[in-house]
């Protein structure tokens, strides 16, 4: 009984540690294929993303977006020794629309702009120089972005095409409460080339 009542004070405790550690920020979540932080912090707007070869620093603007920095990963600190970090980090993206730090892969990094439920921006650059790639306009209720195999990024972008009405059964019900139908196409880009490439048919997504 003794041990049992030791156990529960114990997960107790660490329970109290982890909400004093995140207080009321919601935790990271990762883009699809992108790595998942082995520890994170955050306090009064700033965020620390511990990875395996990557440190991620991230305070919140005047404007409500992230500014972002970026670190290599030294020594073998780890949780939150890992975040006191005395040099300087080799990349940094400021706020410019809302933005907020996305993922991180062995090649590229991305950033998300805006905060529409519809049309937003993913800015791609490289994880070891912190150069810009290129940016992606897609539709985030047309499903978000993923990436795979460390170079395929997925998404869907609006479409000027418009696709069979009998393919989107939630159509009359969306148009009776008011909104409409928007077409996206799902594509898939090839970061190392820049070569985008249509997969699968339309699909139907709402429009208010």
């Amino acid at each position: 009984m003794r041990m049992i009542k030791t156990f529960a004070a114990a997960s107790i405790a660490l329970m109290f540690v982890s909400i004093m550690a995140f207080g009321q920020t919601e935790l990271f979540t990762p883009m699809k294929g992108s790595a998942t932080p082995e520890f994170e912090t955050s306090n009064a707007g700033e965020r620390c993303l511990v990875f395996g070869k990557h440190i991620v620093k991230t305070t919140q603007s005047e404007d409500g977006g992230e500014n972002v920095s970026i670190w290599n990963r030294k020594g073998i600190a780890k949780g939150l020794e890992a975040c006191d970090l005395s040099y300087k980090p080799y990349a940094t993206i400021n706020d410019s629309d809302n933005n907020a730090f996305y993922g991180i892969s062995a090649v590229y990094f991305f950033i998300d702009t805006g905060t529409s439920a519809g049309s937003r921006t993913l800015m791609v650059y490289k994880t070891d120089s912190g150069a810009a790639v290129t940016n992606v306009d897609y539709y985030y209720s047309g499903g978000e972005p993923r990436i795979d195999a460390a170079r395929y990024l997925y998404y869907a972008a609006l479409s000027n095409k418009k696709g069979l009405i009998s393919t989107c059964p939630e159509a009359a019900k969306w148009r009776r409460g008011g909104g409409g139908v928007l077409w996206v196409q799902p594509k898939k880009l090839d970061l190392n080339t820049l070569i985008s490439t249509n997969v699968g048919a339309l699909r139907c997504a709402y429009q208010e």
